[in-house]
């Protein structure tokens, strides 16, 4: 083995010991980062339904009982409002029964942090049309690696931020999910423009009484924790009509809402996907670069043994190549 080609095999190894190395740091430093961070563009839509729901009919005082309805939240991304540190969404989520009546609306426009998923102010925020509440807490999701802990989360449905719980780990049409609860409410959402008939809300000696709206939530997710995404939603949602004594008057809506059974194994799949990928950059291609460049650096060291490993010398080598030397040094 010549010399030279025991140096072309040598650079060879280092060079293809350093750029697994650098693939493996890049992917793991840099790719996997970008890919946890939450985008600018966005277009998702989820569907809350309920085969038995009750509702108020505001304009009739109607009460209807046993209704099917769904709530239909859709958030678009605003990509030219977000930079590489703000990503600013807008939600439309309107409850309709399965007739097509509307029960409720509510739109808000969001910015937040794309790294963390907090709420954060700077981009013509609102909420419904007011354009001064004040939105805290995580705006849309939990960011990815999301934990086993605590969170706050805005509900924009009573306009404040609502403490969310971790509660225990379970495993979503096969793909294993944290549960977070949170409760809140009941709070006063909105009054009703003028005075009703006291006989609308079971108060007949009443000619007219003011009113006004309480909601009170509680919401479970179900989220795939290194993307962070939502699998299944999960909410128990109970209006009433208060006078202003604070007495509950009259039922205005009462439902158990949860994602459908066709948009839960779609949204498992689309975690499942997120989760391979983001295992496959921060993980296993750094690991596989690693023991490759492992591997070559043992081959390396072969190389660099056997080529230094002691032999004749260069005299020895000539005495043998040459006949009669020794008799003609006696001589």
């Amino acid at each position: 083995m010549t010399g030279a080609f025991v140096r072309l095999r040598r650079t060879l190894l280092l060079a293809g010991i350093a750029f697994l190395i650098t693939v493996g740091a890049l992917f793991h430093f840099y790719v996997y980062p970008r890919t946890t961070v939450l985008p600018l563009e966005q277009t998702r839509v989820q569907r809350l339904v309920s085969p038995s729901a009750t509702y108020l009919d505001t304009a009739t005082f109607r009460l209807h009982r046993n209704v099917p309805v769904q709530n239909t939240v859709a958030v678009y991304g605003d990509p030219q409002a977000g930079d590489d540190r703000t990503a600013v969404w807008v939600e439309f989520s309107s409850l309709d029964t399965r007739d097509g009546e509307r029960v409720d609306y509510h739109e808000r426009r969001t910015a937040f942090d794309r790294r963390t998923g907090l709420a954060v102010e700077c981009c013509g925020e609102y909420v419904d049309d007011d354009p001064g509440v004040r939105q805290t807490g995580l705006a849309f999701r939990l960011p990815a690696g999301a934990e086993p802990r605590s969170y706050t989360m805005f509900d924009p449905v009573l306009r404040r931020e609502a403490p969310m719980r971790f509660e225990r780990e379970e495993t979503v049409e096969g793909v294993p999910t944290y549960r977070y609860t949170y409760s809140a409410g009941p709070v006063k959402t909105a009054d009703l423009p003028g005075p009703v008939p006291g006989t609308t809300v079971g108060m007949p000696d009443e000619e007219r009484v003011a009113v006004a709206r309480y909601t009170e939530i509680t919401r479970t997710i179900w989220v795939e924790p290194e993307s962070g995404l939502t699998v299944r939603t999960q909410e128990r949602r109970r209006d009433t009509l208060r006078t202003p004594d604070q007495v509950e008057r009259q039922v205005a809506f009462d439902a158990d809402l949860t994602t459908s059974g066709a948009e839960v194994r779609a949204f498992a799949d689309e975690a499942a996907r997120f989760r391979r990928w983001i295992l496959l950059t921060r993980e296993w291609i750094p690991l596989a670069c690693g023991l490759l460049a492992a591997v070559l650096a043992v081959v390396l060291a072969v190389v660099s043994r056997v080529a230094t490993r002691p032999g004749r010398s260069a005299a020895a080598q000539h005495q043998q190549q040459v006949p009669g030397h020794d008799l003609a040094n006696a001589g």
